[in-house]
């Protein structure tokens, strides 16, 4: 894995070894102590041009336990501002030394263009592309799913909400899509149907209690007002709670043992109770976790073959 830029073009074979690798990073601080050597000497640059919390914490903490520096770019403040392209401060970063950079912006297509420009020595990991691609969500998300839930091709997973606009149910689909699993459902209103060439491997309704019925893993997502066009951005928040917000009542359609997700950042009472996100079903905050050792395992085993 040189570049992380779409979960799709990821084999099976190489998402294994990723969750099973990230496994060994869910260990105590002192034995993780043990590993700050892996990217000693090396550098990563977080390039946010969207907002993030989860994410760009995430890899900072993930390349710092690994011993990277790590350079935090703000484009408010950066020469971005006076007119400057990606590419140019990226050419720029690469002559300071920085070898990693992870890269979130609105752009379709600028992650590939990108890694097919940069120098041989760098690699390019997308952390959010539109609504098109977040692979190391995807990642995150099928450990999650796998430390829980074990075989993929036994399981019925459901993602709830705003579909047509989210980079993450794309992304976890693909890789649902490459780990075979058995079932996937989306659930959404009619104005939030995606376009099902994204997802070939999911069934699609707009039936909430015919969707969660016999669920495995539930994944609730957030309205994403910000990708919405201004004839929908007005759209009744009370009444998608009504019809789609994921209550404890609509969770008894569900199997007993039913996880639930969310990539985050939640919004109570709109795509989810406050009930469901803190209960004992949820594992929304071992998402956040997961995301770190995650994200440790691919940089791990990116510099290995780099080292190789």
């Amino acid at each position: 894995v040189k570049h992380l830029l779409y979960l799709k073009e990821i084999s099976k074979d190489q998402i294994n070894k990723i969750l099973e690798k990230a496994d060994s990073f869910l260990v105590t601080k002192n034995v993780i102590e043990d590993k700050n050597k892996i990217m000693r000497g090396l550098s990563l640059a977080n390039l946010f041009y969207e907002p993030s919390t989860r994410t760009r914490g995430s890899f900072h903490i993930a390349a710092k336990r690994l011993g990277a520096e790590i350079f935090n770019f703000d484009d408010k403040m950066s020469s971005s501002e006076k007119g400057e392209t990606i590419l140019d401060t990226i050419f720029t970063l690469e002559s300071m030394g920085i070898n990693y950079f992870v890269i979130r912006h609105v752009e379709t297509g600028i992650h590939t263009m990108i890694s097919e420009k940069v120098s041989n020595n760098s690699h390019i990991i997308s952390a959010g592309e539109g609504d098109v691609s977040h692979p190391s969500q995807g990642l995150l998300d099928l450990f999650t799913i796998k430390k829980s839930k074990g075989d993929f091709t036994r399981l019925k997973i459901v993602i709830l909400g705003d579909i047509q606009h989210s980079r993450v149910a794309r992304s976890l689909a693909e890789g649902l899509n490459t780990m075979s699993v058995g079932q996937l459902i989306l659930v959404a209103p009619e104005y939030f149907k995606p376009n099902m060439e994204h997802f070939p491997c999911a069934e699609y309704t707009d039936n909430i209690v015919n969707g969660l019925e016999g669920a495995d893993v539930v994944m609730t997502l957030r309205i994403q007002n910000e990708r919405m066009t201004q004839s929908r951005s007005n759209f009744d928040i009370k009444d998608y709670f009504n019809n789609y917000g994921l209550t404890t009542e609509r969770l008894e359609a569900c199997n007993d043992s039913v996880i639930i997700m969310h990539p985050g950042p939640m919004n109570r009472g709109v795509e989810i109770t406050d009930n469901v996100a803190d209960g004992e079903r949820s594992v929304i905050r071992e998402q956040v976790s997961n995301g770190i050792a995650v994200r440790m395992a691919l940089l791990s085993i990116m510099q290995d073959q780099t080292n190789k």
